[in-house]
């Protein structure tokens, strides 16, 4: 069967950027406690085509109340502290950027003591168990931690280590019980390692080993996904293949071809076709073997190094439909890979970030139409409005806000995350909090993990 191809159908805006210094909390504080009399920082906003404009901001006391550090933005630049002075925003209306939140961190989590010196800092994989109650840490010598989510910030969690891997660590999923982990490595195998938090077994330090060893793959692995509650699993690598897995007995169920190598996956349950009539045909015999479970409802979505993606329909092992690749820039010949993709399944929504810092959002009910931004009305609703968690290897990860419209799509910046000094941001991750709403998880080469409250 002959795959549709997906055409991108609008042109990309480029959005403002506001950064602040990353230790601007410490300035506050010492403000606050007395230390200095006044201190400032930096803020700096940018614009494509304009010139950056660059401000301070002074740090005082205030007046009356001695436990206030109030903050005065000057050179353009405007700083506004909110709700009980813990929550800050910045705007610079010389660039016409609106007052935008600063997200700061809730909670980080240095890096572990090392047990070698030549182990790096940065982290190369990362994931949050379902229930919040851990996280996970891979490294490039092939190390993964895990480690509790301690209730007070400032106390220390206790991790447990394992070193499966012989070359770094490129993806790590939890399974829906939060308590067994899938890690991935460029040594081309994936492991399957216990997970039980650290605690829970009264140790501070515990050295895990994996469970079960699956290989297959000729090059090395780039990403996995689980598959409804873990039966099933699957995996990317460098040797263009998706391959589907039987956790049960460790074995390889089916490897599906691909025209590139694969970077990146996503997976999820298939929506419903678009009633225009331009939806991809999905309705291809079933291919399935006796050992899947829950594989029949669900697609695939391959981000490849051509800089397209393709959609495999995990009922058939076929794919389906296939982006058009991302172009490098306007006078390169050669396309910028996609090195991230993200679906939705509740909102029908895809999202792929290429190398290049394009990201792109689809409407996957309109499989093998041309479309880049959510429809509109196809569902009842005058308007639909998205939140996309966009980690960045220029360390100034943010949080962009879609809206779409009868009139036509606006893509704007909900809030920017900070705390990072210029380190990249490899894995941003959107979870539900323990307390109730959401919370984005960020993590890279700084080897800090971070916990923002979600800016909604």
């Amino acid at each position: 069967m002959s795959s549709a191809t997906i055409t991108p159908a609008l042109a990309p805006s480029t959005l403002p950027i506001c950064t602040v210094q990353h230790d601007f909390q410490t300035i506050l504080s010492e403000v606050r406690e007395g230390l200095v009399p006044e201190d400032k920082f930096w803020l700096s906003c940018y614009e494509d085509g304009q010139p950056s404009v660059h401000g301070r901001v002074v740090v005082d006391l205030d007046d009356r109340d001695r436990d206030l550090a109030r903050v005065h933005a000057r050179d353009g630049v405007e700083m506004t502290q909110h709700i009980q002075n813990v929550v800050y925003s910045a705007a610079c209306p010389a660039l016409d950027i609106p007052h935008t939140r600063l997200a700061l961190p809730a909670a980080s989590y240095p890096d572990p003591p090392s047990t070698s010196s030549r182990r790096s800092h940065q982290i190369t994989a990362f994931d949050v168990a379902p229930d919040g109650s851990q996280f996970a840490t891979g490294y490039h010598d092939g190390t993964v931690f895990l480690r509790s989510v301690p209730i007070a910030t400032s106390s220390t969690s206790p991790y447990a280590a394992a070193k499966s891997h012989v070359s770094s660590v490129t993806s790590l999923r939890f399974f829906p019980s939060s308590r067994v982990l899938l890690s991935a490595g460029a040594d081309f195998s994936l492991h399957i390692l216990p997970a039980e938090p650290p605690e829970s077994i009264g140790a501070s330090q515990v050295i895990v080993g994996p469970v079960r060893t699956l290989r297959g793959h000729t090059r090395a692995v780039t990403d996995s996904a689980i598959i409804s509650r873990g039966r099933n699993l699957l995996s990317s690598a460098k040797d263009a293949t998706v391959r589907l897995w039987d956790v049960p007995s460790g074995s390889q169920i089916r490897s599906i071809p691909l025209d590139s190598p694969v970077l990146k996956l996503s997976v999820g349950e298939r929506p419903s076709i678009s009633p225009n009539g331009t939806g991809a045909d999905l309705s291809a015999h079933a291919d399935v073997d006796e050992r899947e479970v829950d594989t029949t409802d669900k697609l695939a979505f391959a981000a490849l190094a051509d800089g397209s993606f393709t959609v495999v329909d995990l009922r058939s092992k076929r794919p389906v439909a296939r982006s058009a690749p991302v172009a490098a820039g306007a006078v390169a010949t050669s396309a910028a890979a996609l090195s991230a993709i993200a679906y939705a399944p509740g909102d029908s929504v895809l999202a792929t970030g290429s190398t290049n810092g394009l990201v792109r959002v689809y409407d996957v009910r309109a499989l093998g139409g041309a479309y880049a931004c959510p429809q509109s009305g196809v569902d009842g609703h005058a308007e639909r409005e998205l939140g996309l968690a966009i980690a960045a290897s220029d360390g100034l990860p943010y949080i962009s806000c879609l809206k779409s419209t009868a009139g036509g799509a606006v893509v704007s910046v909900r809030a920017e995350l900070v705390g990072m000094d210029c380190d990249a941001v490899r894995v941003a991750r959107v979870v539900a909090s323990r307390a109730g709403g959401e919370e984005i998880w960020t993590a890279g080469d700084d080897g800090v993990v971070r916990r923002h409250l979600s800016a909604r």
